[in-house]
């Protein structure tokens, strides 16, 4: 089962598309998401835990743009470790060691999404991303990052109008 992992993470360098779908495996594999309980199933249970054992060794190689970030990936992994933790099929070996990872995860991304700036909202009025980046940062030249952030909302950079997400600093 290895071998299918290692190739996820092969095939899918970024850590963050590698993630998705490792949860998504995970989500499929006997999980409920809306009561974000688990099926008893002793197939099922393995499989989910090895999705747990290499989303927490790719954790340590994203890189973090805002502390918002980090909090939306401790929102999405909580649960499934909270879940899998429940499971009465799992060894009190392997409860231990699940546990230990859960808690080094949770630091991990905690400490290093601390250290970031929050995202905010900015209401631009047909202003140009140049503009905004200049009264927010003081830096005209950091328009790209409010661009690839809004990517989906921005057509043209010159003419927007409407709410950006924005860093705090």
């Amino acid at each position: 089962m290895d071998d299918i992992f290692n190739n996820i993470i092969e095939a899918y360098p970024n850590p963050n598309t590698c993630i998705d779908i490792l949860i998504n495996i995970f989500s499929n594999s006997g999980y409920d998401k809306t009561t974000k309980t688990i099926e008893n199933s002793e197939t099922y249970s393995i499989l989910r835990i090895y999705c747990l054992a290499y989303i927490s060794y790719v954790i340590p190689s994203i890189d973090f743009t805002s502390s918002s970030d980090s909090i939306n990936l401790i929102s999405r992994i909580k649960p499934l470790f909270e879940s899998e933790l429940t499971d009465a099929l799992i060894s009190g070996d392997t409860f231990s060691w699940l546990s230990r990872i859960y808690t080094k995860c949770l630091t991990d991304i905690s400490t290093r999404g601390s250290l970031l700036p929050q995202i905010n909202s900015f209401y631009s009025e047909y202003l140009p991303v140049p503009v905004v980046a200049q009264y927010l940062y003081q830096d005209g030249s950091r328009d790209d990052e409010i661009i690839i952030r809004n990517n989906e909302k921005i057509i043209h950079p010159l003419f927007y109008n409407g709410q950006l997400e924005v860093l705090s600093e």
